[in-house]
Parts: structure tokens; C-alpha cells; sequence
């Protein structure tokens, strides 16, 4: 385990099976290479990135991975061998699903502009037509990624503001089998009203009022959110991206935002992070600059421990293994 898990939640996966051995050394950054760590005893890892140098771990078998994505790990040679690769698919459901919510109210009820009228004191005098939101109910949400965090989305969308939800995947073949909370997301992916292949992406954009990106980076969604997808949005729809930077190419977001092809966008994740204290985008009035955060609760560690000790369980039985990351995918 090189990450800082308290005491408490190293107890509750000692206890799982005591056939274990659970040894906690945590990195200083989840950039660093932990190779330095490793006895060469070590069958399974809990990390951010797994060791660089893989001769150190000669018995290593399996890497959870603390996170859900795994674009930080392109070109790493673990991709060459047979050591399974697990991510935490699945605990960021719920925080990532209350956060995009946040953003969208954020946007669609103009509160950045109430907070930068409540910086300068300021009560304006045509506060109704200057703070005219956009009602949620009834409108068109477009989720392209429907995984964990998609799924959740598109509950709250669908039961909590009775939005009319479309999706987006890569494949309509069945999911993988993932980590989830009881009561979380769309298990059965039944809220849809229409699914989306990517090369639909632009009729799928035209369709919406709010348009949030949930899918992982990849060669294929690199810019997927571009020039023609964002001129074929209404004006008064927004943009949340709670998954990658890459997904859109940002040159042509400003454009849109600057021209009013779109009334606004939500931005957790940025190609270069952090991002450039010279960006346009920190200056937008109908923009929210958020520092990757979306995931950011006190329960991500408690979930973390629980998904690892749900997949230790199943190693130890040798039952599948949750959130496995197929090596020709590399998501």
C-alpha cells in the first residue's frame, strides 16, 4: 500500500483473510516512482502508479489502482506482461454524479455572477433580466460516457429534476463487470431515451440543453467536443466536463463561449493541469475554472478500502476480479 490510508482502514483489509500481509509505505506524491519501496515479495500493490522498474516486483500479480483512470500510465511497461491491472471504477459515482449537479444549478441559475455582484456590494437594478436562470425540468441532458459516474448522472437527471437523458458509449455490448454501490447510477441502463455511437456525437450535441462528458481519455475521444459540436449546441446550453481535458479541444470552447454558440461550461479537468495562469478560460464570466476536484469527499478513502477489500476477497477465492482494465485498451 504506498498510499495514506489511516490505521482504521488498514485493519479493515487485514481483516479480510489472514492470509495476508498488508505493509503500508506511502509515497510523498502519487507522481513518484515507488520501485524504491518493494522487497521483491510483494504479490499485489494498492498504488497510483504502478513501479516503473517491474524487475523489483518479480512475484507481483496484481496492481489496484487508487484511482479510476489510467491515461497517466500510457506507454508504461506493465501493458507488456500478464500482471493484472484493477482501477476504482465505481466509488466516484456518487461525489462526481453531486458534483456535475453542482456546476450545471451553478450555471443554469447564474450564481457566478451573484457572487462576483455580492463581491462588489452590488444590488443591479435590472437584477431579473440580468439573472434569468434556465429551469432544468423537462430539459435534454447528453452523457457521453455512461460508466459509473454517467449512470449516476443520468438518475439524478432522469428522478430528481424529471430531465429527458440521452447516452453516449463506445460499445452497447454489456459492461465489464465494475464495482458499485447499492442504489447508485443505472445498473440496467434502462433511464436513456436513445444511445449515441461517437460518430453521432454532433447529432447527439444538437439534441441537448446540457451536455456533460463522463467517457475516459483515449486516442478516439481526444477533441471529441470540437468546433462542429460545440456551433451544433443551442445558445443556451452548457457544457460540463467532469472526465478529461483532453475531450475538448479548448481553443474552439472559448470561441464558442466568447461568441455565444453555447451560454456556458463547467470545467473540472483541462489538458494541462494546472492550468496556465494566462488561460482565457480563468476570466469567463459564464465559465466555472474547477482544480479536479469533482472527486474530492471525505468517504473516498473509506470507499477505496471497500472496493479493494470486495476485489482481495475475490482474489483470495479466486472468483473475476472487479474493474479489471483489458491490456489492448488501456481504460
Amino acid at each position: 500500500m504506498t498510499l495514506r490510508f489511516s490505521d482504521n482502514l488498514l485493519d479493515e483489509l487485514r481483516a479480510v483473510s489472514p492470509r495476508l500481509e498488508v505493509r503500508q509505505q506511502s509515497a510523498r506524491d502519487d507522481r513518484d516512482d515507488i520501485s524504491a519501496f518493494l522487497t521483491g515479495n510483494e504479490e499485489i500493490i494498492y498504488c497510483a502508479a504502478p513501479p516503473r522498474d517491474l524487475a523489483r516486483a518479480p512475484k507481483l500479480k496484481w496492481v489496484q489502482l487508487h484511482y479510476a483512470g489510467v491515461d497517466h500510465l500510457r506507454g508504461h511497461p506493465i501493458w507488456n506482461t500478464d500482471i493484472v491491472v484493477t482501477t476504482a471504477s465505481g466509488i466516484h459515482a456518487v461525489p462526481i454524479g453531486e458534483f456535475t449537479f453542482a456546476l450545471i444549478l451553478a450555471l443554469a441559475r447564474k450564481i457566478p455572477k451573484m457572487v462576483r455582484l455580492q463581491e462588489r456590494a452590488e444590488w443591479p437594478r435590472n437584477r431579473w433580466e440580468l439573472l434569468s436562470g434556465l429551469e432544468l425540468r423537462g430539459k435534454t441532458i447528453g452523457i457521453v460516457g455512461y460508466g459509473s459516474i454517467g449512470r449516476e448522472v443520468g438518475r439524478i437527471a432522469k428522478y430528481g429534476f424529471h430531465m429527458r437523458v440521452l447516452a453516449m458509449r463506445r460499445t452497447l455490448q454489456a459492461p465489464r463487470r465494475r464495482y458499485s454501490e447499492p442504489g447508485v447510477g443505472d445498473p440496467e441502463g434502462r433511464i436513456p431515451e436513445r444511445w449515441f455511437g461517437p460518430e453521432e456525437i454532433t447529432e447527439m450535441a444538437r439534441a441537448c440543453d446540457i451536455l456533460v462528458l463522463a467517457a475516459p481519455a483515449t486516442q478516439e475521444t481526444r477533441h471529441l467536443i470540437g468546433e462542429a459540436q460545440l456551433r451544433a449546441m443551442k445558445p443556451h446550453a452548457l457544457l460540463v466536463n467532469v472526465a478529461r481535458g483532453e475531450l475538448v479541444d479548448d481553443r474552439a470552447l472559448v470561441t464558442a463561449l466568447k461568441e455565444g454558440w453555447i451560454a456556458g461550461a463547467g470545467m473540472d479537468a483541462f489538458a494541462i493541469e494546472p492550468l496556465p495562469r494566462g488561460h482565457q478560460l480563468w476570466h469567463m464570466d459564464n465559465v466555472i475554472v474547477s482544480p479536479h476536484v469533482s472527486g474530492a469527499t471525505g468517504k473516498y478513502d473509506e470507499r477505496a478500502t471497500e472496493l479493494f477489500a470486495e476485489n482481495l476477497r475475490r482474489y483470495l477465492t479466486g472468483l473475476p476480479l472487479l474493474n479489471v482494465v483489458p491490456h489492448d485498451l488501456q481504460y
